[in-house]
């Protein structure tokens, strides 16, 4: 063998030496590459079905309240007063009419009461003394001056001049329910579906009087003195006339006491 065919051979096996050490594994290696990135993710998956929630998740998950929360939005309500020309003051439907908004407005109001007197100087003139009158009945449901705003209104209704009187109350916002996309079979936290409690939450916001009432509580109120005594003379035994008296003793049974030789009834 010459020296030229020699040295050929030994760049060929050389070249071979080279292409192997690029694919160490060989061409096998790259069949088998995706079915082993296949299995890694299974693999991975597995692990996550081990992990567990945190304490935190899983009570917010399983609170109705906190899962399907109700919304509020805010409405206006406005009564207006309508103002005779004559200055005569407010009628006796009037006076009525505001202090039934009034109480309204101290039971769902938020913010302030807003007491709108006619901006125009014939407006305002006539309603000089409707004005103090509804400040009177304001200020006599107990109101604090703080939660009473007083301004002029920009223009006249349609039906002439008018005192405006509005608020701000709280509107509940019912949660949107129905969703049954998760699947009930698998459930290995034992975690309630997605839409439970939902529809409770909806019945709530729906049918509640006073929206305020689920934001923040009513306050107390007087006690009605009449049935604190009731309950008090039920707890001490005592007649409703007071005095201490003792309870009456219990009837002797029929035979005792009588004279000897009588016969019984």
């Amino acid at each position: 063998m010459s020296a030229r065919s020699t040295m050929s051979s030994t760049m060929t096996i050389a070249r071979r030496s080279k292409v192997r050490s690029a694919h160490p594994f060989g061409p096998k290696s790259r069949r088998l590459g995706p079915a082993a990135i296949a299995l890694l993710v299974l693999g991975l998956g597995g692990c996550r079905d081990h992990w567990g929630l945190d304490n935190q998740t899983a009570a917010l998950l399983s609170d109705p309240e906190k899962r399907h929360p109700i919304a509020f939005s805010s409405r206006t309500e406005a009564l207006y007063v309508e103002i005779v020309p004559d200055g005569g003051g407010l009628s006796n439907n009037q006076q009525t009419d505001i202090i039934r908004f009034v109480d309204r407005f101290k039971v769902e109001g938020t913010g302030r009461l807003m007491v709108a007197a006619p901006g125009s100087a014939r407006g305002a003139l006539s309603a000089s003394r409707s004005v103090r009158q509804v400040e009177d009945i304001v200020r006599g449901a107990g109101l604090p001056p703080e939660s009473v705003a007083n301004a002029r209104a920009p223009a006249d209704t349609r039906y002439g001049p008018a005192i405006r009187l509005a608020y701000e109350r709280p509107v509940a916002v019912a949660p949107q329910c129905g969703d049954w996309s998760e699947d009930l079979g698998p459930n290995r936290e034992r975690l309630p579906h997605t839409n439970f409690g939902c529809a409770t939450q909806r019945n709530l916001a729906m049918s509640v009087v006073t929206s305020r009432d689920l934001q923040v509580p009513q306050e107390d109120g007087d006690r009605a003195g009449e049935r604190r005594t009731a309950v008090w003379t039920k707890f001490t035994g005592l007649s409703s006339g007071g005095g201490g008296s003792a309870a009456p003793s219990p009837a002797a049974p029929p035979g005792v006491g009588a004279a000897p030789g009588a016969a019984a009834p």
